[in-house]
């Protein structure tokens, strides 16, 4: 008991030892890399700093480069000297503005660099002037004011320079101060690390000392242990590492193969016991990696048994040095994988299976598509015929009609105009599920706005609220048949209330946003709500609230192909509300 007791201590010890050199490894790890954030951080703003003087130089020398070519044209006529003119006059903007890009972070530099701006447009324009005055007459005026402009830039150059390379020097020196303290706390943590595992190590290597002079002494258990090898669900054996023959094997696998152990150990290889294919390929691919790299794992391979049927197995081995002899071993462990195998035949059946189904839906669905768009198309031209003759007749034949002909073709009309606009839900209907789904980031409010905007004109009566509403990644014509269908409907149902409300929200998560259109209008009973995204599905009456009966089903198709969902919650004469939601990013989208 004593000795157990000093070994449990010594093992507790040595972890204690073990714990701390790992936590000074992550500690040291962390503080360098925090100092080499910050030394980087302070590097790119030196970098930062000697880029603006560049620039400022850069700035200089092009308004000097500027005002030579302007006066060398107004002496010599040549007109290269005014082309260059015109190049420094750009570079010259575009390097100020480079200049106000640097100092965004500097309000002090930016004001200056302002002011200073103002002389250097001040400047172009008076050199500017030099090309356009009479040679002979105010070129030494010119040029006597520009000298006293120029003058005054070049103190304001410096000026920048001085600050800009005061900035300098101390950035300067806090990057040596962060490299000095980055080394300091490496080399300081990194020596104290190593004194800890060197003490960690010569514990750790008296233990293993300790353990391998136990496990001899545990021979005892040896019994207990091939039990436990020969009777484990999987296959064992050994193979030989210099002649390839099996020296051991259990009982399971010997089972498994219907062989005696006799008839295997020392006489059979491991391609002797698999099927030609997979003999072939153990010899020519599997073996030559498994020598190269010591270790296979989870290896496919089929096994021939005894009688001739074969089965599969994942085959995985180590390369070992034998405990007794000291000669090089590999341990192989195999799983009987016959029936997963038959399982994913099975499942690859099925899913060939349902690829069959999808695609017979999925053609199914552009017929039916092609059939709608179709339909829609050729009842134009009767329409219009019905239209046409019933206006001939009309006209033509006004006198001779009475009261009740003109109301029938009163009838007529009216059912013309109704299924003109069937026909154009129905289009709209198929052309939502038609046609490349182009994408892009869409203004929900600006939508909801204009679409409340329309809707006033025949809902003047009806009050809209409209809450925050978020951005979303959509196809925004349909974005638009969405907002004005939803609108069009909460305005409808609740207008003839007497204070009639329509009230538009969102909510958003960080997966999708979910948008709300309520109204206090007449509702619907839930027990129908199945109904309601169905093509010509209604649930009141044509008198009492007229429309087409396409609307929430165009709705549906339209949020569905987004990846969103639709849904709809009400009581009869409190109101209805309906929700869409989009997701925050939409895979088709680039």
């Amino acid at each position: 008991m004593p000795i157990l007791n000093k070994r449990k201590s010594f093992i507790a010890n040595t972890g204690v030892f073990f714990f701390f050199a790992m936590l000074l490894s992550i500690g040291v790890t962390v503080v360098a890399y925090r100092s080499v954030r910050i030394f980087e951080a302070r590097t790119v703003w030196v970098e930062h700093t000697h880029t603006v003087l560049q620039r400022l130089e850069e700035t200089h020398s092009t308004l000097r480069d500027l005002v030579a070519n302007a006066r060398g044209y107004a002496l010599s006529g040549h007109h290269d000297y005014l082309l260059s003119f015109e190049a420094d006059r750009t570079a010259l903007f575009e390097l100020l503005d480079g200049l106000r890009v640097l100092q965004i972070d500097n309000q002090a530099q930016l004001d200056r660099l302002a002011r200073l701006s103002a002389d250097i447009a001040k400047r172009v324009e008076l050199a500017r002037t030099l090309l356009e005055v009479d040679k002979n007459a105010q070129i030494d005026n010119i040029h006597a004011h520009g000298h006293d402009l120029s003058e005054d830039i070049r103190k304001q150059f410096v000026q920048l320079k001085e600050v800009e390379k005061t900035v300098l020097a101390q950035r300067s020196v806090e990057t040596k101060k962060s490299i000095g303290w980055t080394v300091f706390a490496i080399v300081s943590g990194s020596i104290v690390s190593l004194v800890i595992l060197l003490a960690v190590y010569v514990r750790l290597r008296r233990e293993m000392q300790i353990r391998q002079a136990a496990q001899m002494k545990e021979h005892i258990y040896a019994t207990e242990l091939a039990d436990l090898y020969n009777h484990a669900p999987c296959g064992y054996h050994s193979i030989e590492g210099e002649n390839g023959l099996i020296v051991q094997m259990n009982d399971t696998e010997l089972a498994w193969l219907g062989y005696a152990r006799e008839q295997v150990i020392g006489k059979l290889r491991q391609a002797d016991l698999l099927t030609p294919d997979s003999a072939e390929r153990y010899r020519s691919e599997i073996w030559p990696r498994f020598l190269r790299d010591k270790s296979v794992s989870n290896i496919d391979l089929d096994y021939q048994r005894a009688d001739g049927t074969h089965f599969s197995a994942l085959m995985s081995a180590r390369m070992a040095q034998h405990p007794e002899t000291g000669h090089m071993i590999s341990r192989s462990v195999i799983y009987d994988i016959s029936e997963r195998k038959q399982t994913e035949r099975e499942i690859e059946a099925l899913n060939a299976n349902l690829k069959r189904h999808a695609q017979h839906l999925s053609n199914i669905n552009k017929e039916l598509e092609s059939f709608s768009y179709s339909v829609s198309h050729d009842l134009r031209a009767p329409l219009r015929a019905i239209s046409g003759y019933a206006m001939m007749v009309e006209e033509d034949y006004a006198d001779a009609l009475d009261e009740k002909g003109r109301e029938l073709l009163q009838v007529i009309g009216r059912n013309v105009k109704k299924m003109d606009a069937l026909i154009n839900d129905l289009l709209r209907l198929s052309r939502s599920s038609m046609g490349e789904l182009s994408l892009g980031t869409v203004s929900t409010e600006e939508i909801v706005e204009q679409c409340i905007k329309g809707l006033r004109r025949e809902y003047g009566n009806v009050e809209f609220i409209v809450g925050p509403l978020d951005g979303v990644i959509a196809n925004r014509g349909m974005l638009v048949q969405v907002w004005e269908n939803l609108l069009g409907n909460a305005a409808k149902f609740s207008s003839k209330q007497e204070q009639p409300v329509v009230r538009v929200s969102a909510r958003g998560s960080q997966d999708e946003v979910v948008f709300q259109v309520s109204d206090n209008g007449v509702g619907f009973d839930m027990r129908y709500v199945h109904k309601l995204f169905g093509t010509f599905q209604r649930l009141h009456k044509q008198e009492d609230f007229p429309g087409s009966g396409i609307g929430l089903a165009l709705v549906q198709r339209i949020v569905v192909r987004h990846n969103g969902r639709v849904w709809a919650d009400s009581t009869p004469g409190e109101g209805a509300s309906f929700y869409f939601s989009l997701p925050r990013t939409q895979p088709d989208f680039a």
